[in-house]
């Protein structure tokens, strides 16, 4: 049995929430711009009133996960026990999840539904999404009360993304990050110390879950600072369209700079050459211009440097994509942009954003 699946996307519960959108980019329930969360699997009713828990238990996050022996049979028909491995097995569906070391710890899900029931008050649950028949699971929840604008009608919200897996992919980990509601975008992650918080399977996680109302407090009073940031990138005009262009397009090589690292074979000469960004990334390119234009109505707005970096994290966050398949590539993206190359990239664009405001 194949026990790392990573395209496979289980279940996922969204809440509903009344944020400004354009109506093209609203859901049929009439949510937000559909996230990569949305895309990932099948949507709970979100005018169902029912409990936090509940919300929990209709996605299977709460089956209780169970270690068993693991057996194979000899060449006589024997069962044969592997002694330095066990299969974590859904005990609610019977279905394995991963086959681990014995000396691995299975922390289940329990500790991130108290997060949310112990801080309903002050932390919203929006997207409970499971992957790999459940083997990891990502749960966001936003700030409640807290979300501030860069202008007029272009909010800012911090959410905070609590991770866990049985299947060794991650460890317990919540990670903080910020949205731009108008588009979805993701911001970047927040790399400050006081919002990094990792936590191993073997330590007592529960302790940690009593003392997160004061990190979640402090989420609320450290988004300022980022709305701060977008700020001064927004106070960072241009002087014209070739200028602002030209800007846009030097931010994107480095963002993508990546990507760039190699060689290919080319497809006219056959031959092979240096990866070059006007030949090999023309879709990445295309889909950040097209963004842009989109941010300054074509121009209509006078350009600045926050609508360069809201085309290239819009690119980030909603295109990056390999695949054909919409829902794997969703998948795909949506790792990446918490613990991976796509988050990386927006948070080195971001600061290369910020350097041209000083």
């Amino acid at each position: 049995m194949n026990y790392f699946q990573p395209n496979l996307v289980d279940t996922v519960y969204s809440a509903n929430s009344p944020l400004m959108v354009e109506n093209h980019y609203k859901n049929p329930n009439g949510f937000k711009r559909l996230g990569n969360e949305d895309l990932c699997g099948t949507t709970i009713d979100p005018n169902n009133e029912i409990s936090i828990r509940e919300k929990f238990e209709k996605t299977g996050a709460l089956n209780p996960p169970v270690d068993t022996n693991i057996y194979i049979k000899n060449s006589f028909g024997n069962d044969i026990q592997l002694p330095n491995h066990k299969c974590i097995v859904d005990s609610k569906t019977g279905k394995p999840l991963s086959v681990m070391s014995k000396t691995y710890t299975t922390q289940d899900n329990e500790p991130i539904y108290e997060v949310f029931e112990r801080n309903k008050d002050i932390l919203s649950l929006e997207n409970i999404c499971l992957m790999n028949d459940g083997a990891r699971i990502f749960v966001s929840g936003g700030v409640k009360d807290s979300d501030m604008e860069v202008s007029k009608d272009d909010p800012i919200r911090r959410r905070l993304c609590f991770i866990n897996s049985y299947d060794g992919s991650y460890s317990f980990k919540v990670v903080s990050i910020d949205f731009r509601l108008f588009c979805f975008n993701q911001m970047g992650r927040i790399n400050r110390s006081k919002n990094k918080l990792v936590f191993k399977h073997s330590k007592g996680i529960n302790d940690y879950v009593k003392n997160l109302p004061e990190f979640i407090s402090w989420q609320r009073e450290d988004l300022a600072n980022s709305i701060e940031e977008f700020k001064a990138m927004k106070n960072v005009s241009f002087d014209n369209r070739s200028q602002a262009m030209e800007v846009l397009k030097n931010l994107s090589k480095q963002m993508l700079a990546d990507k760039l690292i190699g060689s290919v074979v080319d497809k006219e000469t056959k031959e092979k050459r240096p990866k070059d960004f006007n030949k090999d990334l023309s879709k990445e390119w295309a889909d950040i211009r097209s963004n842009f234009l989109k941010e300054t109505q074509n121009f209509e707005i006078a350009p600045n440097l926050y609508n360069c970096f809201n085309a290239l994290t819009f690119q980030q966050t909603h295109c990056e994509q390999r695949v054909k398949d919409d829902i794997k590539g969703a998948r795909v993206r949506m790792e990446s942009l918490l613990n991976g190359k796509c988050g990386n990239r927006i948070d080195l664009v971001k600061n290369k954003c910020l350097a041209l405001t000083r």
